[in-house]
């Protein structure tokens, strides 16, 4: 089987065609290509989600559903399990120790929600909990964009609402999108500090950095979830790991 070939099977969500990611380079780059492409993507990993069916939705993947099936999937199974996964989710989203105020894998009192209630009949799409070494609680409000913008007064609403719900918490705030555009509105306005990560990014972190677990319903996810937001882009083949 060819590079190419190769290329599109295990990554035929992408929408960047395979052609472009390997087009013009010598045999043993694109062999290098495909090895490193194995490390980025998470393929070398016996759960890779990339290596599970297509799941064939005659619907698009809404933010709202992919919000609330990460919820369910990240508080799934025991403590045990439950930690280490949505550690490794925090760490993709950029937060590191001193923003978790834990060091690796000792989330054991995490939870996450979605579609929590807020000021003015709004929704705050993903909310985490929980305690840090110290005792002290902590939180971070995820507003998760695919095509859609931030309206006016979206973000302070959320944040104020989360001051109101936890006053002495250490607060966070993030934005999941496409791409930074998202970002412009908050630039422009007064709504407070706002970090951002692309779904990609998230995505492919997340699937090389998740514990290993064979649960059908996480990998199909992921799946479906790079279909919706993933694309190859040509730094991939160079990109250091």
């Amino acid at each position: 089987m060819s590079i190419i070939e190769t290329m599109r099977k295990l990554l035929g969500g992408a929408s960047t065609r395979i052609e472009e990611f390997v087009r013009n380079r010598p045999l043993w780059q694109r062999q290098a290509s495909l090895g490193r492409a194995h490390c980025l993507f998470g393929l070398d990993r016996p759960d890779s989600s990339l290596m599970q069916p297509r799941l064939e939705w005659k619907m698009s993947l809404s933010e709202r559903i992919a919000t609330e099936t990460l919820a369910r999937l990240l508080n799934a199974g025991g403590v045990q399990a439950r930690a280490p996964r949505i550690d490794a989710f925090l760490r993709a989203l950029g937060l590191g120790d001193s923003e978790l105020g834990v060091t690796s894998g000792r989330l054991t009192s995490a939870q996450v929600l979605s579609e929590v209630p807020a000021l003015d009949g709004r929704r705050i799409d993903l909310k985490f909990l929980w305690q840090d070494a110290r005792d002290r609680e902590r939180t971070l409000v995820v507003e998760a964009k695919f095509d859609h913008v931030v309206t006016d007064g979206q973000l302070r609403c959320y944040r104020d609402s989360t001051r109101n719900d936890h006053p002495k918490a250490v607060r966070h705030h993030l934005i999941l999108a496409l791409d930074e555009d998202a970002m412009l509105p908050v630039n422009r306005r007064d709504d407070g500090h706002w970090r951002f990560c692309s779904w990609r990014d998230l995505w492919l972190r997340f699937e090389t950095a998740r514990p290993v677990e064979y649960d059908l319903s996480l990998q199909l996810f992921l799946h479906a979830l790079w279909r919706r937001i993933g694309q190859l882009n040509s730094k991939d083949a160079h990109a250091p790991l």
